[in-house]
């Protein structure tokens, strides 16, 4: 006997993808200056989002040269009054992953006053849709709030490549600038698949917009998925930055003890030589404790300890080593992980909340607080 295909829409309707009604909608770019964006920038010639300039990534790898393209830590900010906020979006078509959830993938998340309220987001029948690999989706969010609000939205971690966003607000109402971050001299983090947020359910939910949250920070999420490896041309591109502070976490994409030697200690030491009392947080990869990737885990800890204990006997007292395996803390840790490799919302959750104290105290020196 046939199987009826089931439309879950049509039987829930909190599954039904949004439809937008209303005529009387601004719409606007989410790279007009009338937004404040954050964490990305748009390419004129190459007609899309990155986190990095073009022709530095295209030089770094071609794993880098890809993946700066990914919208992870984009965020875009704005104040109104607006009953509504509507998105219209063009994106590549991606590849479907066993692991990744669409939403992350190709979801603009929406905070409003500080506090997750919505998304827009691509259903499976615009995924299976895509026309010469292009995908386009559109959504409404309609606020609770009354009044003049704070919209901090999200673009998606693993995009790839994302063409256009617009923004729609409606007509006559007002479009104010954002809410400053108390310290907005953003925080940059570089680091691995776990730093972009592989295998989090959705935009926002990684550790680094988390803390940064948390923190009431700007931040640069420069997570590259398996490619964050320390190369020297990368090194030289972060030291050519002028953040509050400096988070290195990428010991795990590096393949072997001998790579990391070469790498770790050079890029400290040319941010250092850029940047003398910039704090510099590094972490290991957070791995489970008893995961298969323990022994190199171990071992490569140790090399980023060696780079942390040196720093520190040469007098730098802007530094700080965390051990990444001791971020989930001691209880349910195996329910913090999704592949038994990348952490699930609920580790990356944990991975902020052991990081926060230590992000704020590099903060204040930063800020001479």
């Amino acid at each position: 006997m046939a199987v009826e295909k089931m439309d879950i829409g049509k039987i829930d309707k909190n599954f039904k993808q949004a439809s937008i009604p209303e005529t009387d909608i601004v719409w606007r770019k989410a790279h007009d200056s009338a937004f404040d964006l954050r964490g990305v920038f748009y390419d004129e010639e190459a007609g899309c989002y990155y986190r990095m300039p073009r022709e530095i990534a295209d030089q770094v790898s071609p794993g880098v040269k890809v993946l700066a393209r990914c919208t992870v830590g984009g965020r875009i900010r704005f104040r109104t009054n607006s009953p509504y906020i509507t998105a219209r979006v063009k994106s590549l078509k991606l590849n479907m992953s066993w692991n990744y959830s669409l939403f992350a993938r190709c979801g603009l998340c929406v905070y409003v006053n500080g506090v997750y309220d919505g998304l827009f987001r691509a259903d499976f029948k615009k995924w299976e849709n895509a026309e010469d690999d292009i995908m386009y989706y559109d959504g409404i969010y309609r606020t609770r709030e009354t009044g003049v609000y704070d919209v901090e939205i999200y673009m998606p971690n693993y995009s790839e490549t994302l063409y256009d966003v617009e923004i729609g607000l409606k007509e006559g109402c007002e479009l104010l600038p954002a809410k400053p971050y108390k310290y907005d001299k953003p925080v940059v983090i570089y680091g691995t698949s776990i730093t972009q947020g592989a295998c989090v359910s959705r935009a926002g939910n990684d550790y680094t917009s988390v803390v940064s949250r948390m923190c009431d920070t700007d931040f640069i999420n420069l997570g590259f998925s398996g490619n964050g490896r320390g190369e020297p041309i990368m090194a030289d591109y972060l030291a050519s930055l002028d953040p509050s502070v400096y988070i290195l976490d990428f010991d795990g994409n590096v393949r072997t003890l001998e790579s990391l030697i070469e790498v770790h200690m050079p890029m400290y030491r040319k941010i250092r030589a850029k940047h003398p009392t910039t704090p510099i947080i590094m972490i290991t990869v957070q791995a489970m404790k008893n995961g298969a990737h323990m022994p190199m885990t171990q071992a490569k800890k140790e090399v980023v300890y060696q780079t942390y204990l040196t720093a520190k006997a040469e007098g730098d007292e802007n530094v700080y080593f965390i051990d990444g395996t001791t971020m989930y803390g001691e209880e349910d840790v195996d329910s913090c992980f999704s592949d038994l490799l990348h952490p699930n919302d609920m580790g990356y959750y944990r991975i902020a909340k052991s990081l926060k104290p230590i992000l704020m105290d590099a903060l204040k020196k930063a800020y001479n607080e």
